[in-house]
């Protein structure tokens, strides 16, 4: 087969199994980051996106959030404006993004394979190339990257991050060389430029500056000072944006379980992280969000095991490096080249720095490229030395792996056709996980089930009492049961915990249906209104509340 029908197969593949996720609606963080999101409504916002996070922060005037990738708002904005406040425009994209990234991961590796392929027209090469891309297009784990709105992210970076990487790979190509000509710009910049929407996107993409790092070292190193040089230049802009321009701190503390443990403590739960990754591959029948859990106590269960397993996982990498060491030098340099990927973006997930969550399926997705690619090179290595029998059995293999993993991924798509099915879905595996306790309390609410919302949302108080979204939540239920008393106690729980807007808002109301005038006034005055200037409700609230002293 050429070249482009390899291609063409990729691209069949990838709408046929997502087609059904350009239905699904926004669901999740969605709502906060596009739907309510009234800063990424507009372009004229661009500006905006570099000064912050990417939550609404209901009229604070910047976006909130812990991390900074701008990029994401950005691409928000601009789908926003074409497609308008449907979710459709939104999957079509993202679907089409992680399309092509699977084609960069196919020509990548059909780069690296083909170079010492002696088979003819590279045929083993483009078949391994292509059986990897396929893999990583269709595995169940990287269904949460493609179909959750919120997490354009992930696949933004590795498609940015990977054209980086190609035009190092690629640097005497043709086409590239006549842009370097027309532009007097040299292709490293160009890859600089690339890596930095990379991080912009996501901080993850650091990781390819390290990836770029090892290649170059690894098969190029006369272009080593030139990436230094680039890099850093890259790196310092960057630095400047976040910490000077946006205020966002590289580690800050946060609500998740795993952000509030000892260092200690998280470094014991990284054996079940790795591993919960490593099942993951071969198990996707317990795929989950919002999964929050830390191994407290070294036990067989949660620590040894797991250990074990780890352990013996990265002895198979050793003594597959050896063997492809001992057959040739080139093979072993692309192995070791994909195995530095792998463990370099899983460290980034280890809770070294801590995270919002335990581990996500999306956090997989470069991981994985690296994992594949490793593999790719032993199989490549083991046809070249059996030939047709090896080669058989590869394909046959692969083809009912594929189709079965498509088949779950289809199931999962449709997980995610709303927010009430993927929370009822996911919560039994993720019991107790505080925020998808919270999120199915708001889908049932939303339903009319009122009664079970209420079990949900004190669930998560009692998980987490600490947060302020669940407090918020059940203040709402209460007040909507006439105990308004104790509402408003709740509602102020959920501000002392956090400047979370609907707080203030809901706060401000019960306060007026109460007609605590004077109370709510002062409240609104020198507090809320100082911290969101914008919020129309609580704007609202404070004219009334003149309008009423007015008419006395």
């Amino acid at each position: 087969m050429k070249y482009k029908q390899f291609i063409i197969i990729l691209i069949v593949i990838g709408f046929c199994l997502f087609f059904l996720s350009f239905f699904n609606g926004f669901i999740w963080d969605d709502e906060e980051q596009v739907v309510n999101n009234t800063l990424v409504h507009s372009l004229g916002n661009i500006p905006t996106f570099f000064t912050g996070s990417t939550f609404n922060t209901g009229g604070a005037g910047i976006l909130g959030g812990i991390y900074y990738k701008p990029m994401m708002s950005v691409f928000f904005s601009i789908l926003y404006t074409i497609f308008g406040g449907g979710a459709f425009g939104f999957h079509l994209f993202q679907v089409t993004l992680h399309i092509a990234n699977a084609i960069l991961v196919f020509v990548l590796l059909l780069r690296l394979l083909g170079e010492f392929d002696k088979s003819n027209s590279y045929n083993n090469s483009k078949w391994i190339a292509f059986g990897a891309s396929v893999l990583f297009l269709v595995h169940p784990i990287n269904v949460e990257a493609v179909v959750y709105v919120s997490a354009l992210q992930d696949v933004l970076f590795l498609f940015f991050g990977m054209l980086a990487l190609l035009i190092t790979v690629y640097k005497e190509n043709p086409f590239l060389n006549k842009i370097e000509e027309a532009t007097k710009i040299k292709t490293h910049w160009w890859s600089a430029l690339l890596l930095f929407l990379s991080v912009l996107s996501k901080e993850t993409g650091i990781v390819f500056v390290g990836i770029t790092f090892a290649y170059v070292i690894i098969f190029d190193k006369k272009v080593l000072l030139n990436l230094i040089k680039s890099s850093s230049v890259m790196l310092a802009v960057y630095f400047i944006l976040r910490v000077f321009i946006a205020k966002i701190p590289f580690s800050k503390g946060g609500i998740s379980p795993i952000m509030r443990v000892s260092f200690s403590e998280r470094m014991q739960t990284v054996p079940k992280i790795i591993y919960h990754y490593l099942i993951t591959l071969f198990n996707t029948s317990k795929l989950a969000i919002a999964q929050h859990w830390v191994v407290e106590e070294a036990n067989w269960g949660d620590f040894y095991f797991p250990l074990v397993i780890v352990t013996g996982f990265l002895l198979l990498l050793i003594i597959l490096g050896i063997f492809l060491k001992k057959r040739r030098n080139n093979s072993f340099k692309i192995y070791l080249f994909f195995v530095l990927w792998f463990l370099g973006a899983l460290l980034l997930h280890l809770q070294i720095i801590p995270l919002d969550m335990t581990v996500a399926d999306r956090w997989f997705y470069l991981p994985f490229v690296g994992l594949a690619g490793a593999f790719s090179i032993v199989i490549f290595e083991l046809i070249y030395l059996k030939k047709e029998s090896i080669r058989s059995v590869v394909a046959l293999t692969s083809g009912i792996v594929i189709l079965i993993l498509s088949f779950r991924s289809l199931n999962r798509t449709l997980d995610w056709s709303d927010g009430l099915k993927l929370f009822s879905k996911d919560i039994e595996i993720s019991s107790e996980s505080f925020d998808l306790q919270n999120n199915l309390g708001v889908e049932l609410f939303r339903t009319g089930n009122v009664a079970e919302a209420k079990v949900h949302f004190t669930r998560s108080v009692e998980i987490a009492p600490y947060w302020w979204t669940n407090w918020n939540n059940l203040g709402a239920i209460v007040e909507r049961e006439g105990k308004l008393e104790k509402a408003e106690d709740y509602y102020l729980v959920a501000i002392q915990n956090g400047d979370y807007f609907l707080a203030y808002e809901n706060y401000a109301m019960i306060l007026i249906k109460q007609e605590k005038y004077d109370e709510a006034k002062k409240f609104l005055a020198e507090d809320a209104l100082l911290k969101f200037p914008y919020n129309e409700r609580l704007n609202q609230a404070y004219i009334y509340i003149q309008t009423k002293e007015d008419s006395k």
